[in-house]
């Protein structure tokens, strides 16, 4: 039987072949929970289940040749795409050429190509007279459809292709190290405090981008308008720094810091969530948590972690025999970078490349809206690439209704829904997972220990241990509801969620393995965290207490 994808057959799921061909597929609940949305999935999820592919054909990976990819009731399951014993013999010594530039000079290889990809944000922004968000209005219809086309079936596969040949290496390198770990000292790598701090101490964009929030908060308060921003809705702190030469002079340069970093949604594999520079207040929440911190959290935690970093390097070291530390130290600074890369690229790729998308096909929902096609402009994120061709230009002429209503229903009933964990035969899980550590990136398996009794148990983990109240986010522009100290629970996070990093005691995510934001972002901010629980928004409810214990990766509910 085949299970439809919202007419997307490159996703269909296949109950006859596919948990036979592929032993079993593992929920991603990292990028797909919230289920993503139908133009979505066929404009920039397909190319990044191509790039996959294509990355590691690139690469000759020996175990691997990539993802298969399937939707099942409205949620993304992955496998991989195994190699023969044959093929991976024979790969072998071809992926260790492939793979030695990023070994031995990671950010030599990955600064020119962010650097390029900006450039061409650059180039398409200039040939289309896109400056502002709201220049996108002047384009013509035939304009509109052509830049759409040159983001759908251009700038989209560059995209995804520089992104996946980087997450690719990254991951492989770093899951070369864990192996390495795991043979020499017998430690899962993921929940190993010892393994998290060798990791520890880098500054990605990210951080480069929240430093900048920052000290427009302290502007804001040097320049004494705390009051401003004590009102509750953002857009009405706007308004009122309106009313003041001191706020207009603010706002200034607030648009300014928009204008170079607010190319950026609030959800990142999507396009119907609204980016900083579309709306302006998103960002102002930021700006609120900063303002009465007189530093910023992440450089006072990364010297801390950069000294841990650099003791633990030394000891590890100092333990191996002579003839092993050259190469374990190698591919260490190498598998080092790994973490650095996950919380960098996401300013160069996903943000910036859903920003765009969200620009035009926000446009064309509009138009088609205006012009009787569908009946709302977000009913433009149940259509797909071909559809909006088809009534691009002649738009009063074509009822696009029809598509938008089955879509909707089945992408509706998909929200309310949780999607169990994995279809096919669990127990071949762990040999899938090993022959392709990408797979980390957006599922896991919770390492399980029967005898510590947990209530949950995580697939990686940030050192620590904490007790607090739990909160249930299920999507970052909920993060308001968070309070002070509470332990935060969600399906897992990306960089939109790391304001509230400075912020809360603990994470639990169900989603997300070592290389996974939460893990990364939790570490640097020195937070207990216990990522790949599978279960932990469905277990866990808001205002029940919880124990983190990020050193062991395990989650105990106090009061149950």
């Amino acid at each position: 039987m085949l299970h439809p994808a919202y007419d997307l057959t490159f996703y269909e799921f296949d109950d006859e072949r596919d948990t036979k061909v592929w032993d079993v597929l593992l929920c991603d609940l990292v990028h797909g929970k919230p289920p993503l949305k139908p133009l979505y999935l066929g404009v920039g999820w397909y190319w990044y289940v191509y790039a996959i592919s294509n990355a590691a054909e690139t690469l000759h990976l020996p175990t691997t040749k990539g993802w298969g990819y399937r939707v099942r009731d409205g949620y993304l399951y992955l496998t991989a795409l195994r190699t023969t014993k044959e093929e991976a013999k024979a790969r072998e010594p071809i992926f260790r050429e492939k793979i030695r530039p990023f070994i031995e000079d990671f950010v030599g290889v990955w600064n020119p190509l962010k650097l390029e990809l900006m450039d061409m944000y650059k180039q398409y922004k200039e040939t289309y007279r896109l400056r502002e968000w709201n220049d996108i209005k002047k384009l013509t219809n035939i304009e509109l459809l052509r830049f759409f086309l040159d983001y759908a079936f251009i700038i989209n596969r560059k995209e995804a292709e520089t992104h996946m040949l980087t997450l690719v290496a990254t991951n492989y390198i770093n899951g070369l190290f864990q192996q390495m770990w795991f043979e020499l000292f017998g430690k899962q790598a993921p929940i190993d405090p010892d393994f998290s701090a060798l990791m520890g101490g880098f500054e990605a964009q990210d951080a480069v981008v929240n430093r900048e929030l920052w000290k427009l908060s302290r502007k804001a308060f040097d320049m004494g308008l705390q009051k401003a921003f004590e009102i509750k809705d953002n857009e009405a702190v706007l308004k009122e720094l309106e009313k003041s030469d001191p706020g207009k002079k603010w706002l200034k340069e607030y648009h300014d810091f928009l204008m170079k970093h607010g190319w950026r949604c609030e959800r990142m594999h999507a396009y119907d969530n609204p980016a900083w520079i579309e709306k302006p207040a998103l960002a102002i929440g930021r700006v609120k948590l900063y303002m009465h911190q007189e530093s910023f959290p992440f450089d006072t935690e990364r010297k801390r972690l950069v000294e841990k970093r650099e003791k633990a390097e030394k000891d590890v070291l100092a333990k191996l025999p002579a003839e092993q530390r050259e190469w374990f130290g190698t591919l260490m600074k190498s598998a080092q970078k790994s973490g650095y890369w996950s919380e960098d690229h996401t300013y160069f790729c996903d943000f910036y490349v859903g920003a765009l998308g969200r620009c035009i096909v926000t446009e064309i929902g509009r138009r088609f809206a205006e012009a009787g096609c569908i009946d709302s402009p977000e009913d433009i994120h149940f259509l797909h690439a071909h559809e909006i061709r088809k009534a691009a230009v002649p738009m009063g002429d074509v009822n696009l209704r029809p598509y938008v209503e089955r879509r909707k229903a089945a992408w509706e009933k998909a929200y309310k829904t949780d999607p169990p964990p994995f279809f096919g035969n669990i127990e071949k899980a762990g040999e899938v997972l090993k022959s392709d550590p990408t797979l980390s990136v957006s599922t896991q398996l919770p390492i399980v220990r029967e005898e510590l009794k947990a209530d949950l148990y995580g697939a990686a983990a940030a050192p620590g241990m904490v007790e607090g109240p739990a909160r249930i986010i299920m999507e970052a522009n909920k993060l308001s509801e968070l309070k002070e100290g509470e332990i935060l629970v969600a399906p897992g996070t990306s960089a939109a969620w790391t304001v509230a990093f400075s912020f809360i005691k603990g994470l639990i995510t169900d989603g997300g393995g070592a290389l996974s934001h939460p893990v990364i972002m939790a570490r640097e901010y020195g937070i207990p965290c216990v990522a790949g629980c599978l279960q932990g928004t469905q277990k866990i409810k808001t205002g029940q207490k919880a124990r983190i214990d990020g050193n062991l990766g395990v989650v105990y509910i106090l009061d149950k």
